[in-house]
Formats: structure tokens, C-alpha cells, sequence
């Protein structure tokens, strides 16, 4: 967490006019180095100052073009939805929109560490697992609740301005992260978040540890490897993060940790992981759902499903990179004029 990267919940509108509840991560002018800017705000070898992140699961709203993914508070999140239409959907919000790509989406994962939050979430049909005592509004039978009525504990960061549904309610879609044929793969910095998401796109590249790919695969004798071994098995599981045996390796590589595969206390993290090494492409699919009391947590991945895969325990975020300071001033002088006319009614 660079002490240069601010953060601030913000209203923003799409080129359709629909406005989205957001969390705005932004670096002013002047107070970075640009060999520490994380990850996150490099795309395509340039810096931008703001990344945008959908406070909430997304809805989806009928345009001319298709759906259209919105950010707003007490709605039915989407579902049954797959990862390339769930990124038409945020696509057609216009320049900068993209689906959340696995840059991001690690990134507050590694805030939250770093803070020492436990992100908590509807992990029991309405409830946290963990802690019972934390509720949502459920909505069906199911016991999936509506945006924006989730305790603070359930945001990101543990407050009001951070992003929400990073553990429970829904599973997501996110981008520029695969297993391809069990070999982890990735789409470096955060070019995902422009068209990453394609299987085709001609910049995947190989998760290497000391020269030889990374690999993960379900095992014939229960569980996932992870594993830097010439030859491995074609094979699906899955299995709590403390529980991934490493083959051919010490360790858990820093790639690892840094592609949010696993956290760096991996030996005591309970949320689940799943591969399927037999999969020509396995998409990602993070966070969990409203029924994963065992393995559920803000960690999980799935990496077990081919990018045509429809659930109605998978959703979608979209977020937005501005690459003008101006936009993102504009965005926060929007934001301070609305609070200070909230204060003088």
C-alpha cells in the first residue's frame, strides 16, 4: 500500500448518463516515482493517475447495443452471464470501461493485508460463515442480498468508501489471468483492462519460477499442486488454499502472491482454490458465493471453467481508468461541492 495512492468513493457517469457508484483510486501529479506506482495504474506502458472500481456487484441495464453493467445500490446483482459477454457489457459504458481485470481485483486483496482486514461477506445464504452475526438483505430463497446494504466489514477496506462483494454474494468474472492447459498465464500490469479478456489476445504471458513455467493441476489423489514440473497431471479438484502441495518447489513463488493466487499466509488461509489442468483455457473466477460456507473467503479462485460458463452464482464488476488528471479533479471537486451542499441543507 503506497502511502502516494488516495482513495475516494465517488459518483460517476457513463457515456449513457447511468451513474455508478465507485471507488476511485487515484495518484496526484508529482507525488509518485514512477518505479513505485503499483501495478495497477500501468497500462499499456503508460501511468494513469485513477482507477476506478465498482463499489458493488454489477446490474445489468437493456441498451440499443446490449446490456449495459451499472454500479448501484439495492439491486439484484447480474448473473448467468459469461466472462466475454459480462465484458461486452461493461465495454459498451463507454472509453476506459473494461470488466475487472485480476490486477485490480489482487490489488485490494493485497490492501486489505496490508491494513489487516479480514474482508468478511455473505458466505451462508444471507450471512458470514465466520460470523453469523453480520447480515445482508436477502432478496430470493437463495439468500443472495442486494448491493449496498452490507455491513462495513464486508467492504474491502472497512469502510464506507471501499469496494464491496470482493468476498461472498457472488462469484466473479475478472480478466488478464488463465490457466491454459494447467500453465498459469497472465496479461502483465494491468493491459487487461484493455481487451484482455480475449482468449486470442497476442500478449499472455508464461508465470515462470527460475526459468520453467508455473503450473496447477488437480490431483488424482485429491487436492491441487502447484508445480514447476515438466509433466504434470490432467486432472481437475480444488481444495483449501493451506492445503495446495507444492511440487518441485520450496515455496510458494512471489508470483504467486503477486498474481493473487495465493496470499502470503497461505498456510493458514482457508478459502478454496480449484484448477483443471485438462482445459485448453480455464478463466478466473474470484470471491465466492452466497453458499460457500466451506472454502468461502475474499481469496478463492476458480480457475476451473471454460470461458463460455454461465452460473446464477457468478456475476461481474465493471471498472474504469482515466488517463487525465483533469477528469479525475473533476470527479473529486464533483464529490466535495455534493458534500458540502449535503452539510449546509
Amino acid at each position: 500500500m503506497k502511502e502516494f495512492v488516495k482513495k475516494k468513493a465517488v459518483i460517476v457517469k457513463d457515456r449513457l448518463g447511468l451513474p455508478n457508484y465507485m471507488t476511485m483510486f487515484y495518484m496526484e501529479p508529482g507525488t509518485y516515482n514512477p518505479e513505485d506506482v503499483p501495478e495497477m495504474f500501468k497500462i499499456r506502458n503508460k501511468i494513469v493517475p485513477a482507477i476506478l472500481i465498482s463499489q458493488y456487484h454489477n446490474t445489468t441495464i437493456k441498451s440499443m447495443g446490449g446490456d449495459v453493467a451499472v454500479s448501484l445500490p439495492y439491486q439484484q446483482p447480474r448473473h448467468t452471464i459469461t466472462l466475454d459477454e459480462a465484458a461486452a457489457a461493461c465495454a459498451r459504458k463507454g472509453e476506459g470501461w473494461h470488466l475487472m481485470t485480476n490486477t485490480e481485483f489482487a490489488y485490494l486483496l493485497h490492501e486489505a493485508e496490508e491494513l489487516g482486514h479480514t474482508i468478511g461477506g455473505n458466505t451462508n445464504h444471507g450471512s458470514n460463515e465466520d460470523n453469523p452475526q453480520e447480515k445482508g438483505v436477502v432478496y430470493d430463497s437463495a439468500g443472495r442480498t442486494l448491493t449496498g446494504c452490507d455491513p462495513l466489514t464486508w467492504s474491502h477496506d472497512g469502510t464506507a468508501g471501499g469496494v464491496f462483494g470482493i468476498c461472498g454474494n457472488f462469484w466473479e468474472f475478472v480478466t488478464g489471468l488463465r490457466l491454459h492447459k494447467g500453465v498459469v498465464e497472465y496479461t502483465k500490469d494491468n493491459d487487461a483492462a484493455v481487451e484482455g479478456y480475449k482468449d486470442e489476445a497476442p500478449d499472455w504471458t508464461v508465470a515462470e519460477v527460475n526459468g520453467k513455467p508455473l503450473k496447477l493441476y488437480g490431483s488424482s489423489d485429491g487436492g491441487v499442486v502447484m508445480s514447476t514440473a515438466e509433466k504434470i497431471e490432467k486432472d481437475w479438484d480444488g481444495c483449501h488454499i493451506a492445503e495446495l502441495q507444492l511440487e518441485e518447489l520450496e515455496d510458494v513463488p512471489e508470483i504467486a502472491y503477486k498474481l493473487g493466487i495465493v496470499p502470503h499466509d497461505w498456510k493458514n488461509e482457508t478459502a478454496g482454490i480449484w484448477a483443471d489442468s485438462e482445459l485448453e483455457e480455464a478463466v478466473p473466477i474470484r470471491g465466492s458465493s452466497f453458499y460457500l460456507t466451506s472454502g468461502g473467503g475474499a481469496g478463492a479462485l476458480f480457475l476451473n471453467d471454460a470461458r463460455s460458463f454461465v452460473s446464477g452464482s457468478v456475476s461481474l464488476r465493471s471498472a474504469l481508468f482515466l488517463e487525465s488528471w483533469e477528469l479525475a479533479t473533476d470527479l473529486l471537486k464533483a464529490g466535495a461541492e455534493a458534500h458540502a451542499g449535503a452539510q449546509d441543507e
